[in-house]
């Protein structure tokens, strides 16, 4: 099965409003910066990935991404998260990809074995959801790559469900990923159970560096 893997990453600048209650604007930027590296690190260790792009409206993202090794999608202006996923999953599916893995760029404890595990599923069901701790989609395997439309956003794994239920499927869910790979960092309480794990990441060294 041929697998392109998009990840969704706006920019270092905006977003991630709830972190700004406890780090400053630059210090949420060096944390999304560590962010989108963890991300890209553990698709680029993934076997079952043929092909890596992040989908972005900002240069600083593009330059970062391209220096991991990803290849880059550049929307000016922004379409919107679901919008440009269509986009790109339009494009894939014409340039003859069979599936699309969908990662959002906060999972600083995911691995590439987590990873080929949900496209190993996604060989035998056609949308494999992964829900992130707070209800969200964490990962989303769709085959082909225009399966559903995503709904992305808030308790969007319910969401994505019920599309699936429309179009007469089931979104299957894997007793793994471990759940420490489910942890999105939106929040300071995120933050204290990435700190918490013991794992390493560089989003992590950016968070005890913080923390001093």
């Amino acid at each position: 099965m041929k697998v392109a893997a998009v990840v969704p990453f706006r920019c270092f600048t905006r977003g991630k409003n709830r972190l700004r209650a406890r780090y400053a604007d630059s210090e949420v930027e060096q944390i999304l910066h560590a962010l989108l590296l963890d991300v890209l690190g553990a698709l680029g260790c993934a076997r079952e990935v043929d092909y890596l792009a992040v989908l972005t409206d900002d240069e600083a993202v593009a330059r970062v991404a391209r220096a991991a090794g990803a290849d880059v999608r550049l929307r000016t202006p922004d379409p919107g998260l679901n919008e440009a996923i269509e986009l790109a999953a339009a494009e894939l599916e014409a340039a003859g990809y069979e599936a699309l893995l969908v990662v959002l760029g906060d999972l600083p404890l995911l691995r590439g074995a987590d990873v080929d595990e949900v496209v190993k599923v996604g060989e035998k069901r056609e949308i494999v959801l992964v829900p992130s701790s707070d209800g969200g989609t964490a990962l989303l395997l769709l085959r082909p790559p225009r399966r559903i439309p995503p709904r992305f956003g808030p308790n969007s794994a319910s969401r994505h469900a019920e599309a699936a239920r429309k179009a007469e499927l089931r979104a299957f869910e894997p007793d793994s990923p471990e759940e420490i790979c489910r942890v999105d960092l939106d929040t300071p309480e995120d933050a204290e159970r990435i700190l918490a794990s013991g794992i390493p990441c560089r989003t992590r060294d950016v968070l005890l560096k913080l923390a001093r």
